[in-house]
């Protein structure tokens, strides 16, 4: 019986290779990503070749679509954030809004 996964960040560069490895293993793949700095060519094998991902374009910072996106998920596996030691000083707000209030978003929808 096949899992479904949910990646958060799966745009990303370690999301992607994440994505990558679950479909080779045959399990379902949901990628949530809202593309701030992941990018479309990581995906693009996975979107347009013959191995293929649910993805949803959204935020973690909206409980909403996290929970949208949590929908008959089996697994998460959290990527998603907003790296960068210089832009959480030039953006302390963001990089908190995202790096914490998302992951409180992805665990209450995971509860």
């Amino acid at each position: 019986m096949t899992a479904t996964y949910l990646i958060t960040g799966g745009a990303g560069f370690i999301g992607s290779h994440i994505v990558d490895e679950v479909l080779r293993r045959g399990e379902q793949v949901r990628v949530l990503d809202n593309f701030s700095t992941g990018r479309r060519e990581n995906l693009q094998e996975v979107e347009f070749g013959t191995r293929k991902a649910e993805l949803i374009e959204g935020d973690i910072r909206d409980l909403a679509t996290v929970q949208r996106a949590m929908e008959g998920v089996d697994y998460v596996l959290h990527q998603a954030a907003l790296p960068s030691v210089q832009r959480s000083v030039q953006d302390p707000l963001t990089t908190n809004e995202v790096n914490v209030t998302g992951t409180l978003n992805v665990l209450m929808a995971a509860r």
